[in-house]
């Protein structure tokens, strides 16, 4: 049986997802979830730690499913290339709607800084991640170079959702862009 703490979070995350932060409001959270409201905030005291509670649960979900497609791959490249391959998935998949971390920052740029914290945590985590398989590959300039493919990520990202398509043209031809980078900082 779920608990209704996850309730809340599971239609949380739906229903940011889809709407954005702003536009949602708790009693439509409350609605999704079949809960009362005095429920809710006993396990939220206020809809900012609702977000940054599901902004985190967010977090341990796509680190585990990355991680997983990560080291089903023994090679440093393919390991790389996998993070590709998640995202083209995940553009595909229908719960898809956009970045829940970047639209949280740009929802909340200067009002919210522990949203704001937890969304730049989930972007480091997987830059520091992409910059350790780099290392792996023996790449030069890794740092950079994992600045400028998290960069491609997200604006693969942003295409998706605002083009509404899968985007796995852009994401092979993405990784086509990257393959090249890789080869141009060779060590």
């Amino acid at each position: 049986m779920v608990s209704k703490k996850d309730a809340i979070l599971t239609a949380a995350t739906d229903l940011f997802s889809k709407y954005g932060y702003h536009s949602v409001g708790i009693d439509r959270i409350i609605a999704e979830a079949s809960i009362a409201k005095m429920t809710l905030y006993k396990h939220f005291p206020s809809k900012e730690n609702l977000i940054e509670e599901t902004l985190k649960k967010r977090d341990t979900d796509l680190r585990t499913s990355i991680l997983a497609a990560v080291e089903s791959h023994q090679n440093p490249t393919e390991k790389l290339k996998s993070i590709f391959d998640w995202y083209a998935h995940w553009f595909g998949s229908n719960d898809f709607h956009g970045c829940m971390f970047i639209k949280a920052a740009e929802e909340f740029p200067d009002t919210s800084p522990n949203i704001v914290a937890v969304s730049q945590a989930h972007k480091r985590w997987l830059t520091e991640l992409i910059e350790s398989l780099l290392i792996d590959i023996g790449s030069k300039n890794e740092s950079l170079l994992a600045s400028h493919i998290m960069v491609i990520l997200d604006g693969l990202t942003v295409s998706a959702n605002m083009f509404h398509q899968s985007n796995n043209k852009q994401t092979v031809s993405a990784w086509t862009y990257v393959e090249s980078l890789l080869q141009q900082n060779a060590a």
